[in-house]
């Protein structure tokens, strides 16, 4: 049996290890268990965005979004990490009227007319009612932010475990026994943060899988100086020189499969957006499965009748914008600090458990 710990984090993924890092930065013991290797799953598979405009969902979410981005910009300054940060701002496409005018409603974002819009990419499909430029929306690289938490919670005293499945977890004194192989872990606290696994933990949880293929092109030279997004769509640019092209959204499908249909939507994905880059040559595809809720909002907080357990999970198309946010707000839990009382309404896992169709969050218009 190991060492007792405050507590133990269950996945390996950017919620996970971000959540060990703030953990362990608060003083507390951490022993963070992965049933592969850190930074792979869903977290690997994402596109890395912190588009809190382009994902709104609400009020709540938007705040807690944008919390989150700061929250990034200071574990760089304080770490000195490399986590592929890229500046140059999101632009989203206006393709009709009525989009024009939802995107309009923001204060802080420029309005790109279609000739403004050829003239700063030369390159890009010109979208017929412009477009909106969200310069403070930046990208991550998914797994170099996750490992870069990892590494640092690590330096703070934290234990990381790799492929280390969770065999049986066990109430035991206000605390919780946890076998994994042949090792038994003891801890006061418990958070499950494993993605599209976490509802295996949490009996009665409801979560889905989404699919998701994306594909990595060589840009061939050509400078695209934002990120590209409409309508859950998205071309990314990468310092590597390279364009992450995503991503499909398949519903009830729980393989990692690269299929042909999949590959032929994501060349749909590239022409919308910029006309001839489907032919560009193909670095790599790959395949992940989106955590999804009863309302598209995670799972955040206390896990009902049960002591000291914690969940931060079901991020959807979030995982990698709400990572730090989501840490800090379990940290906050564990340790007592005082919590935003709305956000953990919004987040609160019993939707997923005791949920009827009229306690779910609608997404709010922009």
């Amino acid at each position: 049996m190991s060492q007792p710990v405050d507590v133990v984090v269950i996945g390996g993924g950017i919620i996970g290890c971000s959540t060990a890092y703030y953990l362990a930065k608060a003083g507390l013991s951490v022993h963070l268990a992965e049933r592969d290797k850190i930074a792979q799953g869903t977290t690997r598979a994402a596109g890395g965005m912190l588009g809190a405009h382009s994902e709104y969902l609400n009020d709540t979410f938007y705040s807690f979004a944008q919390e989150s981005k700061v929250l990034y910009t200071e574990f760089q300054c304080d770490t000195g990490a490399d986590i592929g940060f890229t500046v140059g701002g999101i632009v989203q496409f206006a393709c009709s009227e009525e989009e024009r005018i939802a995107l309009s409603r923001w204060n802080n974002a420029a309005y790109l007319s279609a000739k403004q819009v050829r003239e700063r990419i030369p390159h890009v499909a010109t979208p017929a009612f412009g477009a909106y430029l969200f310069e403070a929306d930046v990208h991550v690289h998914p797994e170099k932010a996750c490992l870069a938490f990892c590494a640092a919670a690590t330096s703070l005293g934290a234990t990381v475990s790799e492929q280390a499945s969770v065999d049986e977890i066990t109430l035991l004194h206000g605390g919780y026994q946890i076998r994994i192989g042949a090792s038994i872990i003891t801890a006061k606290h418990l958070v499950i943060a494993g993605g599209t696994a976490s509802a295996k933990l949490v009996p009665g949880l409801h979560m889905t899988a989404v699919k998701g293929q994306c594909m990595q092109l060589n840009a061939m030279g050509m400078h695209l100086p934002y990120t590209l997004f409409h309508k859950g769509c998205y071309v990314i640019p990468r310092p590597d020189g390279t364009l992450v092209v995503g991503a499909t959204m398949e519903q009830g499908l729980t393989d990692l499969q690269l299929t042909d249909a999949g590959h032929l939507a994501l060349n749909t994905i590239a022409e919308h957006f910029i006309p001839g880059l489907s032919h560009f040559p193909v670095m790599s595809r790959w395949a992940g499965l989106r955590p999804k809720t009863v309302d598209d909002l995670p799972y955040i907080g206390r896990v009902p009748r049960k002591e000291n357990m914690y969940i931060a999970a079901g991020h959807f198309r979030n995982g990698i914008l709400l990572a730090p946010a989501t840490a800090c707000l379990i940290r906050d839990l564990i340790i007592g600090n005082e919590v935003n009382t709305e956000r953990i309404k919004a987040f609160d896992p019993k939707r997923g458990i005791f949920h009827e169709a009229n306690n779910r969050t609608e997404r709010q218009s922009v």
